[in-house]
């Protein structure tokens, strides 16, 4: 079996780690692995798979040169029988991808804002993989009569967890999301100001695009925060960094999947998160602690409580990490996308809603 694997930059920068563990996942079951990111975006190949890119931006050649230019560097390596797409600006690309080298057609919903558009008839002949049960339902419910596999996203598990708020360093939290609810960020920015007047040494990491996005460098200057405030290009594609500090923030219910999050559990972080129906892996006081994105009161109490007992802090990382080891292993993930792909080519396929 030969698969592309199309990303969008946005998704080929936020979860390299993602894509090259399925690459490795599907190398070792003996699938051959095409990965194609945008010439901008640098690839997550692992080195197992055949790593091409394809003309960026939204420039006047658009979306059928990107394709015709795809294909020929594919072209010789015979068949590809899926194209499997990550990142919801692709999407086209990918269908018109399949259409021209007659391959299966898979497109991974990785945010809810994405059930919607699912519905559309340009996609009628496509496989929808769910990164979460939550989306799964909502795909099934919300559009009638599409074909529809669960693959929840795994992530690798340390043998070792992090010693999370050890006493001889300063706290640190990390904060991640897109900025695009700006008011929940900011929410979360005075809950970690109002935890800083208990913790003096408290250091803030968020990314830059984030901050951006979300005004959220005006609201720490307002606060007197800015002497502890750190700005990370692309913070959620340093996951070197980002993983060695204690309580990981995420702000946003936007409906997305993370591995961000997944990885953080993974490792033993404290986490605490907006509640978020969509996304099952946040379950309150076992894998985090979750709260109304938007009360800056209840984000300070959760953060400053588990800086002030950090032994509950570990025993909440702890949690995490061995639902993460039980409920989302990577191998998993790989498993469930191997068997959607199987069942696509199979001779017996009948496409119908699970």
């Amino acid at each position: 079996m030969r698969v592309l694997i199309l990303a969008d930059g946005l998704f080929a920068t936020h979860e390299r780690g993602l894509l090259s563990r399925l690459e490795v996942g599907l190398a070792d079951e003996g699938v051959r692995v095409v990965q194609a990111t945008p010439e901008d975006v640098p690839a997550s190949a692992a080195g197992l798979a055949e790593a091409i890119t394809y003309p960026a931006g939204l420039w006047t050649l658009g979306t059928a040169w990107r394709a015709r230019t795809i294909r020929s560097k594919v072209a010789g390596g015979g068949k590809v029988d899926i194209v499997h797409v990550f990142g919801g600006s692709a999407w086209k690309l990918g269908a018109m991808l399949a259409a021209v080298l007659e391959s299966e057609l898979v497109l991974e919903v990785w945010r809810l804002g994405l059930v919607a558009r699912a519905a559309g008839r340009a996609w009628e002949d496509a496989i929808f993989m769910a990164p979460d049960p939550a989306i799964e339902r909502s795909l099934l419910n919300e559009a009638q009569g599409l074909t529809v596999r669960l693959a929840a996203w795994g992530v690798l598990t340390p043998d070792e967890a992090s010693k999370i708020l050890a006493p001889a360093r300063a706290p640190s939290v990390m904060v991640v999301g897109s900025g695009r609810d700006g008011a929940a960020t900011r929410a979360a920015l005075r809950g970690i100001a109002a935890a800083a007047e208990r913790s003096p040494d408290l250091l803030v990491f968020v990314d830059a695009r984030e901050a951006r996005l979300s005004g959220l460098w005006d609201e720490a200057r307002r606060l007197g925060m800015l002497d502890r405030l750190s700005l990370i290009e692309d913070l959620e594609g340093r996951r070197d960094l980002l993983l060695r500090a204690d309580i990981l923030v995420q702000p946003e219910a936007l409906g997305e999947q993370r591995t961000t999050l997944l990885e953080a559990m993974g490792v033993g972080m404290a986490v605490v998160a907006a509640r978020d129906p969509s996304n099952t892996a946040l379950i309150d006081r076992r894998t985090a602690v979750v709260v109304d994105g938007h009360d800056a009161g209840a984000w300070g109490a959760a953060i400053a409580g588990l800086i002030g007992e950090p032994e509950r802090a570990r025993r909440l990382g702890a949690g995490a990490r061995e639902y993460v080891r039980e409920e989302r292993p990577a191998s998993a993930y790989v498993r469930a996308v191997l068997g959607a792909y199987q069942w696509a080519t199979s001779a017996d396929a009948i496409r119908f809603a699970e």
